[in-house]
């Protein structure tokens, strides 16, 4: 009996099959030799060479966030503090981490090699590993903290280290994109004006001073030098090596949530189907956080289309020459000109 409940259990647990899974909500995607995708329920899609993108069973049915790709193997990340691994392309599946009583999910995921990766998300949550998973740490990172939120802490710290780290925990923001970049410095977006980065695999991070408290969603780290950011209400800014942060006009107000880098383009894809297309050098400009929307002028280079759905886009990755994309309404082409 005991053998026939826990069966009934683990099956329970098994991603729902979806006969229309790719036209469901899909949150992520990265192509390397294969290309996977990832949504809500626990949806996984991989396509291998030339066949459809074709549903794999995992074990798992959380919504999961985003996922990262390292020669064969594959984790994901989402809800519930839930990380998947597959050591063969998707053949096959373990949990590494789950913790739904935590009520905190992953928002992004990132592996540098087969052997260290960190996971991020709500509330400061941020895990890392140095083992392939095998085992996940969790870490708080006082410096993601803006410098008066730091000396309220430190102030608490001196007198008591337990109420501390409550403190930290409580007041941490979302963490809600991490990325690496050709010089192997890593780069964090996420809630009240938070970027930073990290010269250090992530040990330790630097949180850049910029004078704007809204959300990011994405940060990317050009050729160039110049590091590109974009989030709430379709701002985008952009700090070239050595200056300040400014900004690239776009008089869009669809939030922005993740950044194409092309060889002569930036594209930035949003909620309402948006596709904001920006030359490269960036045309930028000081920012006006009191400037009225009726005075806005596009800057030099930029070009704004929208898909025919309007459906949010989420991310996209280059499949066999074509750009795919992740959105509300599924996965499809799409047309980056």
């Amino acid at each position: 009996m005991l053998i026939l409940v826990f069966s009934l259990v683990c099956q329970a647990e098994q991603a729902y099959q979806a006969p229309l899974v790719r036209e469901s909500l899909l949150l992520d995607i990265e192509s390397e030799s294969f290309a996977v995708a990832v949504g809500e329920r626990g949806h996984i899609l991989i396509k291998q060479g030339d066949k459809e993108f074709t549903q794999v069973n995992v074990p798992t049915q959380a919504t999961l966030t985003s996922v990262t790709v390292i020669g064969d193997n594959i984790w994901a990340a989402g809800h519930d503090a839930v990380i998947i691994h597959s050591p063969d392309r998707g053949l096959s599946w373990e949990i590494q981490h789950n913790d739904p009583e935590l009520d905190r999910p992953f928002l992004d995921i990132l592996f540098l090699d087969a052997l260290n990766g960190i996971a991020i998300g709500a509330y400061g949550l941020f895990y890392q590993t140095q083992d392939g998973g095998a085992n996940w740490e969790s870490v708080r990172h006082a410096s993601f903290l803006n410098p008066m939120d730091r000396e309220y802490l430190e102030e608490i710290r001196v007198e008591n280290e337990d109420f501390y780290q409550q403190e930290l925990e409580s007041i941490l923001p979302h963490l809600n994109r991490i990325s690496i970049a050709s010089d192997n410095n890593l780069y964090l977006a996420g809630e009240a004006g938070l970027l930073a980065y990290s010269a250090d695999n992530g040990s330790t991070w630097e949180r850049f001073d910029i004078e704007y408290t809204g959300s990011f969603f994405d940060i990317q780290k050009m050729e160039n030098g110049t590091v590109v950011a974009a989030g709430l209400r379709g701002n985008i800014f952009a700090m070239k090596e050595g200056e300040e942060w400014q900004y690239l006009e776009t008089c869009n107000t669809a939030t922005i949530n993740s950044i194409i880098v092309r060889t002569d383009n930036l594209f930035f894809i949003g909620n309402n189907g948006v596709v904001v297309k920006s030359a490269i050098p960036l045309s930028l400009s000081p920012h006006d956080p009191f400037a009225s929307e009726d005075e806005c002028t596009v800057s030099d280079g930029v070009s704004i289309t929208t898909t025919e759905s309007k459906s949010a886009l989420l991310n996209a990755a280059t499949v066999q020459g074509e750009t795919i994309v992740t959105a509300a309404d599924g996965i499809y082409s799409l047309s980056l000109d």
